[in-house]
């Protein structure tokens, strides 16, 4: 198969494996050694583990490279933010494989070229991305998804890719058109599993497509938005709050995606820069919600409750 051109995050991929995922990019041939950002390719890296000689640990990181290995899936390779090698391991699950290139592997090129990945979500509200971060579980995906049944375009979801424009405003850039949603959260939007595919056959994790609700083209941040369930409080309502002052920056670098991987690069002081440049220009709060109910619909009356007090409204 010819290698296929893709856009996501930015940057453009030329890639040997066919990434569904992603969206698809034309390139004429006089185009498009000068367009490629990043090379994605399959090769057997089994002799090359073996050289690294890195013992029982799965990730190692060396002269501006990481490595890791995921097993029964395959061993993976990044070098200097320009290329990604994958080599599946035989019978791997290939949406498995591809579910590390979408997330761990490019997040790690974002890193090495510069580009903060944050592990959230983010929407489209009047011209301006708003991005939701948390743990995994937090709601990140179904609070973009209720944002969107309301008319509001997804931007990106699972990797934030934030960078700055000429005039040093935070910008965020479209990831591809897919939401991974959990089975509580079908059953919230009175969705049907049997409609969509699981993300890959070991969880119950479903892939929605988001073609229709998809904004193509990067946005400037307004605010950032962690969300912190409670799932063994009694329910109360949807609580709101700011976040100030350390706890800014903290927050940022907490929910940077595979923070631990930031610092097996050497790319510690990168991130509190870049956290701290991120932490000064956008408004940074906290959703708080407590049981376990349905409380998406919640979570999108107090954001536009709070867009309307005074977070940017208009360009």
């Amino acid at each position: 198969m010819l290698p296929l051109y893709y856009e996501a995050y930015g940057l453009r991929w030329l890639s040997q494996i066919p990434m569904p995922e992603l969206q698809r990019v034309a390139l004429t041939a006089e185009t498009q050694q000068d367009v490629v950002d990043v090379q994605i390719e399959s090769f057997d890296l089994a002799g090359l583990w073996e050289k690294w000689d890195v013992g029982s640990d799965n990730f190692v990181a060396r002269d501006g490279c990481l490595f890791f290995r995921i097993e029964e899936t395959g061993l993976f390779l990044m070098e200097h933010g320009q290329r990604i090698v994958v080599s599946p391991v035989s019978g791997a699950d290939e949406k498995k494989v591809r579910l590390f290139i979408l997330g761990t592997c490019m997040s790690i090129i974002m890193m090495q070229r510069g580009i903060l990945p944050l592990h959230g979500s983010a929407v489209v509200i009047n011209g301006w991305a708003y991005v939701f971060v948390g743990y995994s579980g937090a709601g990140k995906s179904t609070l973009s998804a209720a944002l969107a049944s309301r008319g509001y375009p997804l931007l990106t979801d699972d990797v934030v890719a934030l960078t700055w424009d000429a005039g040093g405003r935070a910008i965020v850039s479209p990831g591809y058109p897919q939401q991974k949603l959990w089975q509580p959260s079908l059953d919230g939007f009175g969705m049907k599993q049997q409609d969509y595919a699981t993300v890959h056959a070991e969880i119950t994790k479903y892939a929605i497509p988001a073609q229709h609700y998809f904004h193509e083209r990067a946005v400037p941040l307004a605010g950032i938005y962690e969300l912190v369930p409670q799932p063994d409080h009694e329910p109360g309502p949807v609580q709101l709050e700011a976040v100030s002052g350390l706890e800014r920056l903290h927050l940022l670098c907490s929910h940077t995606f595979r923070v631990g991987l930031v610092m097996r690069q050497g790319l510690a002081q990168w991130l509190f820069e870049t956290a701290s440049k991120l932490s000064a220009s956008v408004e940074i709060s906290r959703i708080r919600r407590t049981g376990s109910n349905f409380t998406a619909f919640a979570m999108v009356d107090q954001i536009f409750e709070h867009i309307r007090k005074g977070v940017h409204t208009e360009i």
